[in-house]
């Protein structure tokens, strides 16, 4: 089930990544046959938001995202806080002083509240979470943060006894690379590959990032279009993707990926697609590149155990406990061991949502190959 919802959001997301490259220019030719980049032009229908993002990690584990943007009322974004026990927390930024200066507040759906100094790299954020006091700092790593360019489009049916409304959100991904390392620029071309980028120069100049052809070619018009007459696209109303950091060190960088549909009825289906990367080669790992032996029995059961004993569940939350399988697990890294991870209906119903679990470092070691023993360090 998994597998045929990520399918089919990826078949969506490359058709309209870079089946609209026609649509709009994104450069103009000069006399002198150079390459000058337009400013981005934006319809009533288009947002588009640049964010800096800022990787923060505690004593015990628990770490942020600050995603920031700037307008002309201010600062406005989102964090992003994942505790011990890998549940996610968003707060919404309400108020956000300027770095170095003031400090920021933020509210959940839920009316947790989260306030501190600004989130920086270059001194520990010092917060409040839900009156929790908690400090977090900057990991040991090249990787200083991230960009976020996100383009938003959204319109209404033109008919008027249709009343679907269509949604579709998107973003470019790029890890900041003040070290100009091919590992880096390799690793952004893996996890923008949808865009079709391929001059790597892109990722290091903001200028570019912010009017790439990959982002102005996401036009919605033509796939809007599209929604309103056929069949198949009228049952798609909302897309969107955000992205996040989970783990940051000298030797690779963890990274995640929401993706959310909604095609009506009583949920939505969502997936989390996680990407561990090796920034000594900046080839992606696999779970059998980690791993002495994924059909361990010692592993399997260290796994089962701690599944039974997430809170509010038991064995029979779940679709078979022993029948459960390990390859190909989409899984990531923190700063406290290896997560394994199983997407709606994978393992259980709806109703649980995405599993995760953590296997402490001390206890992955044994089974980790011992090129990778460290790989925590």
């Amino acid at each position: 089930m998994k597998a045929i919802f990520l399918t089919a959001l990826c078949t969506l997301f490359i058709f309209v990544s870079c089946g609209n490259s026609n649509n709009t220019k994104q450069e103009t030719v000069t006399d002198n046959n150079t390459a000058e980049i337009t400013p981005l032009q934006l319809s009533e229908n288009e947002k588009a938001n640049n964010y800096d993002v800022v990787y923060l990690v505690s004593d015990t584990g628990e770490y942020i995202n600050s995603e920031i943007a700037q307008n002309e009322n201010g600062n406005f974004g989102v964090i992003y806080y994942r505790d011990i026990n890998q549940n996610l927390n968003t707060f919404n930024v309400t108020k956000a002083g300027e770095l170095d200066e003031g400090n920021i507040s933020a509210v959940s759906y839920d009316n947790k509240t989260l306030e501190g100094n600004f989130p920086s790299i270059a001194y520990p954020f010092v917060a409040k979470i839900d009156g929790k006091e908690m400090t977090f700092k900057a990991a040991k790593t090249p990787v200083t943060g991230a960009k976020i360019i996100e383009y938003t489009y959204s319109n209404v049916s033109p008919k008027s006894d249709d009343p679907r409304v269509f949604q579709f959100k998107t973003a470019i991904f790029a890890l900041n690379n003040d070290s100009k390392s091919a590992n880096i620029d390799k690793i952004n071309l893996d996890i923008n590959k949808d865009f079709c980028i391929t001059d790597v120069s892109t990722f290091n100049d903001l200028t570019k990032l912010l009017t790439a052809q990959s982002l102005i070619s996401n036009k919605m018009t033509p796939i809007y279009d599209e929604w309103v007459k056929s069949d198949y696209i009228s049952h798609i109303e909302n897309y969107s993707s955000q992205f996040g950091i989970d783990y940051l060190s000298e030797k690779v960088v963890s990274i995640n990926k929401l993706v959310y549909e909604y095609t009506g009825g009583a949920h939505g289906n969502y997936a989390t697609v996680n990407s561990v990367y090796s920034l000594e080669n900046g080839n992606k790992l696999k779970i059998e590149d980690l791993i002495i032996d994924l059909k361990s029995a010692d592993l399997i059961k260290l796994i089962v155990d701690k599944l039974v004993k997430i809170e509010g569940r038991d064995a029979n939350s779940y679709f078979g406990l022993d029948e459960i399988s390990l390859e190909n697990n989409n899984f990531y890294l923190t700063s406290k061991g290896l997560v394994f991870t199983w997407g709606i209906y994978e393992i259980g119903p709806y109703a649980i949502g995405e599993t995760r679990v953590l296997i402490p470092t001390e206890e992955i070691k044994p089974y980790l190959k011992d090129e990778y023993k460290t790989i925590f360090e």
